[in-house]
């Protein structure tokens, strides 16, 4: 499958490599086909890039990245083995820039099934300092 990106230009990937989110991503629910591009350049980030449009891209990171304390109560995954991301919200300066860990995504890494998950614990920020 070819699409454009707006930040990375023509992509083309497999369809084993797309991901997706029946329900969308909060604000984006129209768009449920993405991709992750891995940029060296942007270490340690990733990016979710919809196949869809070429305006939406999200950047990413591990929150083991963020702290090393995150350890959110998510709903039942059955044995299914996943990859969990937090949307960063890039700002002017890195000091500004902050992470979702409010709001995890949660990738199944055999269906390549995602959804965005609201915790209910107010231990979680939508907006965590990265640095």
């Amino acid at each position: 499958m070819k699409f454009l990106s707006r930040q990375f230009g023509e992509l083309e990937c497999a369809d084993e490599h797309r991901i997706s989110f029946p329900n969308g991503i909060i604000g984006f629910e129209e768009y449920t086909e993405f991709i992750i591009v891995h940029d060296e350049d942007a270490e340690p980030f990733r990016w979710l890039v919809s196949t869809q449009t070429e305006d939406l891209c999200f950047p990413l990171i591990s929150p083991a990245l963020v702290t090393r304390e995150y350890q959110p109560a998510l709903p039942p995954m059955g044995d299914e083995p996943y990859e969990l991301f937090v949307i960063v919200c890039l700002r002017p300066t890195l000091g500004e820039t902050t992470a979702n860990l409010k709001s995890p995504l949660v990738i199944t890494s055999r269906t390549r099934t995602a959804r965005q998950v609201v915790l209910t614990d107010d231990h979680y920020s939508v907006a965590h300092k990265l640095f």
